[in-house]
């Protein structure tokens, strides 16, 4: 039987999203995006996400959020302020400050990375997210360092 693919936008997942959550699901979505690597890549790995308080995450923590221009993102939260988060994907050092509470639609409460289920308590993972937090400053010359390394291995092929 061949399988039909298709994408639907995900403002049209939202209602379905939160009927699982009013009913205790927990809702499995592909990643699609760069700005979580090294963790996630582009529509390989996938997100388990579970409804919360939005007003009780953490530092660290993976939220699903709605941006005021109605763009669904999954950001790490870097910084917890009274009324508001601020967020940046793994990928990224650039901040984005101010997001309300309010925006925050489920939490990410564990992942299927190439394959293997992840749950955001395992050890293993808390570690990363620990060491990857103290690395934020120094992203944007790891990513140069990247880039620099992939070229001159291209260019040895």
């Amino acid at each position: 039987m061949k399988q039909i693919k298709r994408e639907i936008p995900f403002a049209e997942l939202m209602p379905i999203i939160r009927d699982s959550f009013e009913q205790g699901l927990t809702v499995t979505l592909p990643v699609t995006g760069n700005s979580m690597k090294p963790l996630f890549s582009h529509k390989r790995d996938s997100v388990v996400l579970s409804a919360c308080d939005p007003y009780s995450l953490k530092r660290g923590d993976v939220p699903l959020y709605r941006r005021d221009d109605g763009q669904y993102v999954l950001h790490r939260i870097v910084r917890v302020e009274e009324d508001t988060y601020t967020l940046t994907g793994d990928a990224q050092w650039e901040l984005e400050i101010g997001l309300p509470k309010k925006n925050v639609l489920a939490v990410m409460t564990g992942f299927i990375r190439k394959g293997k289920a992840v749950n955001c308590q395992n050890f293993s993972y808390r570690v990363y997210v620990a060491v990857w937090m103290c690395l934020r400053p120094l992203r944007p010359m790891m990513v140069r360092v990247r880039r620099k390394l992939r070229s001159i291995l291209k260019n040895k092929k």
